[in-house]
């Protein structure tokens, strides 16, 4: 199985549930307040290695209780955090509300801002082998994520970016992607296409240079095309609790199986089941399922 390199963000996630969302100067009453470690990065890394992966973390932490709390959460799903640093900053949080099965997010980038090429050059040159994956998203810097996906594409590694938050992004990094994930709203703003067809925005990134294309489509399901047809899988029916970390689960548990040497329609159809089950749940990196509930699953 080839290794999964993961550059991102680490969070800590402050979650509450309302009836709906304040206005300017409202005060509501929230219920069901939890903290726990999120962040895109981590997220996808805790997906990952909860579908059997061998994950090693590219990312930073504050000097504080949090930046303690991320490393060991790390730990022990089995990730490999060695080479996250510590910067003399606060770690970052993202604030989530939450009504009605939506959610809104305030994020501080606190230490994830702080984090420099410097930082993973040398040991991702070191520890890297060609055919290993380097997944990375948009909560670093710009111009690290894109001198992350130049080196991956260097040590001939298999690129992939989840480019979330989204904004537009120069042809040059997305031609270093060999997947990109986006989901359909962060199609739009990187296409600027519109209110377009998944067809028309699947055909724009593959016309971009990019092999793989995945499209996620919330209750809808996804859409991928590797440069011939289009193909749709429907999303699975269940009780929707919270969807924090159903894009993250998504990704990290089909860049696992693209690691086993997966085709890219068995890992789409694995990643589609992890994510159903993901949102039957509360919390962000908690609720990502393993692989034997996912297995589990499919054999029912």
């Amino acid at each position: 199985m080839k290794k999964i390199f993961v550059l991102g963000s680490l969070n800590i996630d402050l979650s509450i549930g309302c009836d709906y969302f304040p206005i300017p100067g409202e005060t509501v009453i929230g219920r069901d307040f939890i903290s726990n470690p999120g962040g895109k990065g981590a997220n996808q890394a805790v997906a990952a290695a909860k579908a059997g992966a061998t994950v090693i973390m590219l990312g930073a932490v504050g000097n504080d209780f949090f930046g303690k709390l991320l490393k060991k959460n790390l730990q022990k799903y089995n990730i490999n955090n060695h080479h996250v640093v510590v910067k003399n900053c606060p770690t970052g949080v993202a604030i989530i509300i939450i009504n009605d099965q939506n959610n809104r997010i305030v994020l501080d980038s606190g230490a994830n801002y702080q984090y420099e090429y410097a930082d993973f050059a040398k040991i991702l040159t070191k520890l890297a082998k060609p055919g290993d994956y380097f997944v990375t998203q948009l909560e670093n810097r710009i111009d690290v994520v894109k001198a992350g996906l130049a080196l991956a594409k260097k040590l001939e590694m298999v690129t992939v970016l989840n480019p979330a938050p989204a904004f537009l992004l120069d042809d040059h990094l997305l031609n270093s992607c060999d997947y990109i994930i986006p989901n359909e709203n962060e199609s739009y703003i990187l296409s600027n296409l519109n209110n377009e067809k998944v067809e028309k925005l699947i055909k724009y990134f593959l016309g971009k240079g990019i092999k793989n294309v995945i499209i996620t489509l919330g209750e809808k399901g996804c859409a991928f095309s590797n440069g011939d047809k289009v193909n749709y899988v429907e999303a699975k029916k269940t009780i929707v609790v919270d969807t924090t970390a159903a894009g993250d689960t998504f990704i990290g548990s089909l860049v696992a199986k693209l690691a086993e040497n997966c085709d890219l329609e068995t890992a789409v159809n694995y990643a589609n089941v992890a994510s159903a089950l993901a949102i039957t749940r509360q919390g962000a990196q908690q609720s990502i399922p393993t692989r034997q509930e996912v297995e589990k699953h499919f054999k029912n």
